[in-house]
């Protein structure tokens, strides 16, 4: 069930979820999911993690794995995996994570699937890349679900308020990438109230094998955090969340200009009802700005991490994902055997 990509390599995951591995460019890879499934949806899933962190938020645990509960559901699901930036190279562009890095990875496993156009599902800066990407090549997307994703930045809070007066051109200068320590106590420090709520939600009962597994993998990932390309970050901060060019329009890319409008592929935006991150006003603004008529604004209970892992995640966020793709990826695999057959 698995194609050939890139040099021909392919490997045995050793994620939660049974994988093969393949090659993009440089350090990028692609995890694409073992089918349990005969038949598939035509169109496949590319999830897209934030720079900001390890890919594997998709796929935690096995009680806590998005990628395998759209997997089960006869997705074809692929998920990106960054990587990091190396520090003998010179450190990535947003224009390096669009053109080169996205672009290759999404033309990979449409050339597997033998589709034109691919649904994109990106968390937090996955989702801005996504979007990006999206908006620069339409006629490479089908669909597009952006998840807890900032758009317009002035309306991210303390965060926004933050990028004013931080000096982002010398700290840049001075580090070259992002040291993951760094960006792991920014985060913590504007969230403990929420990191700790969190800790309560996953794992409130030490005594409970399941639940403590949960929290063991959850401190995995939050202490595996990667360095952060420095000019993608100065980029980030000084025109997204300072000057707010994506939802203005004006943000360049590669010689190019983001603009929303030129996004037609159906579109999902889901928010989180406490998200101090990504407040649902930033994500939702995304909806006004595309051309597209089929767009869709949710929101889920819970944090910007919360609602993507918690123990409800199941059925507030995962079931609402793979319902609303189901008519938007195909015929459903049951159809192929004609009417009747479900």
């Amino acid at each position: 069930m698995s194609a050939v990509l890139g040099d021909g390599t392919v490997e045995s995951a050793k994620g939660r979820s049974p994988a093969d591995i393949y090659p993009v460019v440089d350090d990028i890879r692609l995890h694409r999911l073992r089918p349990n499934h005969d038949d598939l949806y035509p169109v496949p899933i590319v999830l897209v993690p934030s720079l900001l962190s390890k890919w594997y938020v998709f796929d935690l645990h096995p009680a806590r794995t998005m990628a395998g509960f759209l997997r089960d559901h006869a997705y074809d699901v692929w998920v990106v995996d960054w990587g990091k930036p190396a520090r003998h190279r010179q450190t990535p562009s947003f224009e390096n994570y669009i053109d080169d890095y996205l672009a290759a990875a999404r033309d990979d496993v449409a050339g597997a699937s033998e589709v034109d156009r691919v649904s994109l599902l990106g968390y937090s800066l996955g989702g801005v890349i996504s979007t990006m990407y999206t908006a620069l090549y339409p006629d490479r997307v089908r669909n597009l679900i952006t998840l807890t994703t900032p758009i317009d930045f002035h309306r991210t809070g303390m965060t926004a308020t933050w990028a004013r007066y931080f000096p982002v051109n010398p700290f840049v200068d001075f580090w070259g990438n992002v040291p993951a320590w760094w960006m792991r106590a920014a985060v913590s420090s504007s969230s403990l109230p929420r990191v700790v709520q969190l800790w309560k939600t996953l794992g409130g009962d030490e005594e409970d094998p399941l639940r403590a597994e949960v929290l063991r993998a959850v401190r995995k990932w939050i202490g595996d955090g990667v360095p952060v390309a420095g000019e993608m970050y100065r980029t980030l901060v000084r025109d997204c969340y300072k000057h707010n060019m994506l939802i203005r329009n004006t943000l360049p890319i590669g010689g190019r200009t983001v603009e929303l409008s030129n996004i037609d592929a159906a579109l999902l935006t889901i928010t989180a009802s406490d998200d101090h991150l990504c407040p649902p006003q930033s994500s939702q603004a995304l909806n006004r700005a595309v051309s597209t008529e089929d767009e869709t604004a949710i929101m889920v209970p819970g944090t910007h991490l919360g609602a993507v892992i918690g123990p409800k995640a199941h059925h507030l966020l995962w079931t609402r994902i793979a319902d609303w793709l189901e008519h938007r990826s195909g015929h459903h695999p049951a159809d192929w055997y004609g009417e009747g057959a479900l």
